[in-house]
């Protein structure tokens, strides 16, 4: 069984499965290179099943949503708002060769519930899902027991958390864009702004009163202003932008709190799943727990992982196949194209730049690199099949020494290009974790949650440690990348730090997905190496 899972709106994706198996996950900004690209691409379609290995011949099935976001697919499905599932067929002169192909339109929150359940380490669990709208709904609650998900409320009347942020930031007071359409969207600004600012109960109380007055305008019109306090707070300078992001951030934490401990109330169980947009702020994916003992989020919770949901929704669920329980508790979010040792060659020996300004070994070992790393250079990273999901997690980034001397404004001045106060993220060895983190979850494989840094630890880690000596950790296991474990181990054994500073290989734009982006992006940066999979490519001193 072939299935292939598209989904067409904002972040779109295409996920292809064979017998559950994921033979591809991907976005269509790495194949487009336009940040959250949207709508149906027939030839990132096309490309999809070449790098999958398939043709049209092989698909015994199209999974789709059914929402357009202002691009028709090459389909007429109907809408599955407050429905789980709708069939049909393909259809349509642009799918010429799937024309009669099954095809099943599936709710947009129940992708998302399948993408976190059928991904986690549990075979029960209670599952929440918070987003900004999808399939015309904000939030959804679902119960699952092995291979059955059974789903209790939607509802468009709780609390639009996603839809406060868009409004409050976007339309009243002007703040950095959040639209989900812009490529500028930035929740993750804001919650990086947050720590700067400081809260108080005035402050709450006009944004809960912004957030009584619905947040919907900001879909339809983003240039509309709905509410009275039209301040312009774009300057993150302001301590006034500082104090609402924390203001923000605050009342979202005690508004998800309160969902959380409402349905624990209804449907307790020691698992908790959750997905949507809601799902990326890791700061309070760690405060925020009620009492729900473990907690499970995917690297890809917002709309990036819907695909995958699709395809393990009607694998585990519609066809009753056992769910998984991945070896070791872990979920690969390596799941994007790999390019061979022939195809990354062919690039290096065509790149004029390659042969004029560097040189190449082939011959490095994993204690050379550590060797670089330690030195406090940075690096840019390309290895292996790329990461799904919007966080880069080791084979599509920027790594160096999180204690490198002013580390993190080089980075965010001379390379990211990007606000000073936006903070980066390290990758920990699972071994060390208590004794450089408190405050943290255990289980943070995907970058989805945060911890403190202890105080002893700080100026070691100076580079990933937020204003509130906050970070962002993906907590490493050798089991889920050896390259990147033994690496982060020589690093350790040569400087005494279990850990290296982790961020996406890209400046914006997408993060690189093929090895020409990855040399075409390297040599944008003032960054002399890069690992491009089994070459070690050094500029010379100029």
């Amino acid at each position: 069984m072939i299935s292939v899972s598209i989904y067409n709106g904002h972040n779109a994706c295409i996920c292809i499965m064979r017998d559950g198996e994921i033979l591809l996950n991907w976005e269509l900004e790495r194949f487009s290179r336009i940040k959250h690209d949207y709508g149906f691409n027939m030839k990132f379609f096309e490309k999809s099943l070449d790098l999958a290995g398939i043709t049209y011949e092989d698909v015994d099935i199209i999974l789709t949503n059914s929402q357009s976001y202002g691009r028709r697919p090459p389909w007429e499905v109907p809408s599955t708002a407050g429905k789980w599932t709708v069939e049909s067929k393909v259809d349509n002169a642009e799918l010429v060769p799937l024309n009669g192909c099954p095809m099943i339109a599936i709710n947009h929150h129940l992708c998302h519930v399948a993408s976190t359940y059928y991904t986690s380490p549990f075979d029960s669990a209670t599952i929440i899902t918070q987003d900004g709208g999808g399939d015309d709904e904000n939030y959804s609650v679902a119960i699952a027991e092995k291979n059955t998900i059974k789903e209790f409320e939607k509802s468009t009347l709780l609390p639009n958390i996603a839809g406060w942020w868009s409004g409050i930031t976007l339309n009243n007071y002007r703040m950095p864009r959040l639209h989900a359409w812009d490529p500028g969207s930035g929740a993750g600004k804001i919650m990086a702004l947050a720590a700067y600012g400081n809260t108080n109960d005035e402050i709450e109380k006009q944004l809960e009163h912004d957030m009584e007055q619905g947040m919907q305008p900001h879909y339809t019109d983003p240039d509309s202003r709905a509410y009275a306090n039209d301040e312009d707070l774009s300057d993150t300078s302001k301590q006034k932008s500082r104090d609402v992001a924390a203001a923000l951030q605050s009342i979202s934490e005690k508004k998800i709190k309160t969902i959380y401990d409402n349905v624990y109330r209804l449907f307790p169980n020691n698992n908790l799943c959750i997905a949507g947009g809601i799902a990326l702020n890791c700061v309070a994916n760690t405060k925020v727990k009620s009492k729900f003992k473990n907690l499970h989020v995917p690297p890809f919770p917002n709309d990036t992982g819907l695909a995958v949901g699709m395809g393990l929704f009607h694998w585990h669920h519609i066809l009753d196949n056992p769910k998984m329980i991945y070896k070791n508790r872990y979920f690969s979010p390596y799941t994007g194209p790999k390019y061979s040792i022939k195809e990354i060659d062919e690039v290096l020996e065509e790149d004029v730049r390659v042969k004029k300004l560097c040189r190449v070994e082939k011959d490095y070992s994993v204690d050379d690199v550590a060797e670089i790393i330690a030195n406090e250079n940075v690096m840019c990273v390309y290895r292996g099949r790329s990461e799904s999901g919007p966080r880069a997690l080791g084979h599509r980034s920027i790594i160096c020494l999180p204690s490198m001397k002013n580390g993190r404004d080089d980075l965010n001045s001379k390379v990211k290009n990007r606000e000073m106060y936006r903070p980066y993220a390290p990758i920990i060895l699972d071994k060390y974790v208590d004794e450089v983190l408190e405050d943290y979850l255990p289980w943070s494989p995907y970058m989805s949650t945060s911890g403190t840094i202890r105080k002893e630890w700080r100026e070691r880690m100076d580079a990933c440690n937020h204003i509130d000596n906050s970070t962002r950790p993906q907590i490493i296991h050798r089991e889920h990348d050896w390259f990147t474990y033994n690496l982060i181990e020589a690093v350790y054994e040569k400087t005494g730090i279990p850990a290296i500073l982790n961020t996406s290989f890209n400046m914006q734009e997408p993060i690189v997905e093929t090895p020409r982006e990855a040399l075409n992006t390297f040599f944008k940066f003032p960054i002399k190496y890069l690992l491009l999979e089994n070459s070690l490519i050094i500029k010379y001193d100029r």
